[in-house]
């Protein structure tokens, strides 16, 4: 593999690596949210201490390389190439951390969206992990590749031309992929755990080795200025709604308690984090 020159945060689990990947970050409007109120944008944003222009928020995109021994895990894999003019540097973190391609033994997706398999091919199609496994939770591979959800979208339109991205990047893959129901142990040290609602098989993916953990929770939030402290707000890509919000509500309580440390694809790059109770909802706090 040589030696890794990796200059951005690396987060240690014990004896495990966690490397992130930063691609880049987006700028969602507020119609992004469907539950949106500007009182509470507002508010939210100042008790979580980040620049609100009243307009949008910025949405970090990143994923997450693991490395235990010679065994390599990506943890989704950025935002395909034009996605924006803020993404495009995936592959130039991945290359930082002296791991190569043909490394990876498998690809842990938190789900398929578009903006998490986006590097998972090159410009001609081609799988750009060879020798990895895609693994994801029960339900998205049918979701993305099947023909209910994709027949709902309009022609020309962004839904589909996102849909469009997963299943080209999805499609080499399709001999070496595994889908997982429940909590399931992917690999030692690496439980990937479903966190329903924002797609079918929606994914968190606990790192673990002894008494040091580290749970990367896909896409739990978009936004950290306004979901921890409004945690019924979804987004207008979740699914299923209510589940989603279900499923954010509890994990925030439950990690407010046990306070295992967090970072997610759209968590701030400054993390990991914990969940603490604020005085609305809740907030991210440095370790």
């Amino acid at each position: 593999m040589g030696n890794a020159a990796f200059t951005g945060p690396v987060h240690k689990v014990g004896r495990i690596e966690v490397f992130t990947l930063i691609d880049g970050f987006g700028q969602a409007p507020n119609t992004l949210f469907p539950k949106f109120d500007p009182d509470l944008a507002h508010q939210a944003a100042a008790q979580a201490g980040q620049a609100y222009d009243g307009h949008h928020v910025t949405v970090p995109i990143q994923g997450f390389l693991i490395r235990n021994g010679d065994d390599v895990t990506l943890v989704d894999a950025g935002a395909p190439d034009g996605y924006s003019d803020t993404t495009g540097a995936f592959l130039a973190r991945l290359a930082e951390t002296g791991v190569a391609p043909g490394d990876v033994t498998r690809l842990a997706m938190t789900h398929l969206h578009v903006d998490h398999v986006g590097q998972i091919v090159d410009s001609n199609g081609q799988a750009r992990f060879p020798n990895a496994e895609l693994i994801a939770g029960q339900g998205d591979w049918t979701h993305f590749m099947g023909d209910a959800a994709y027949n709902k979208t309009r022609a020309g339109g962004r839904e589909r031309a996102s849909f469009d991205h997963s299943r080209r990047a999805l499609t080499p893959y399709a001999n070496q992929r595994r889908e997982v129901t429940g909590e399931t142990n992917i690999a030692p040290g690496l439980t990937m755990i479903p966190l329903p609602g924002h797609t079918p098989g929606h994914c968190g993916i606990l790192v673990h080795d002894g008494d040091d953990s580290l749970f990367i929770w896909g896409d739990t939030i978009h936004s950290a200025a306004f979901q921890m402290a409004q945690p019924d707000w979804g987004v207008l890509f979740d699914v299923d709604p209510d589940t989603a919000a279900d499923t954010r509500t509890a994990l925030f309580d439950r990690l407010a308690s046990d306070q295992t440390p967090i970072t997610g694809p759209h968590v701030p790059p400054t993390g990991p984090f914990r969940v603490k109770r604020a005085q609305t909802g809740y907030q991210l706090a440095p370790l």
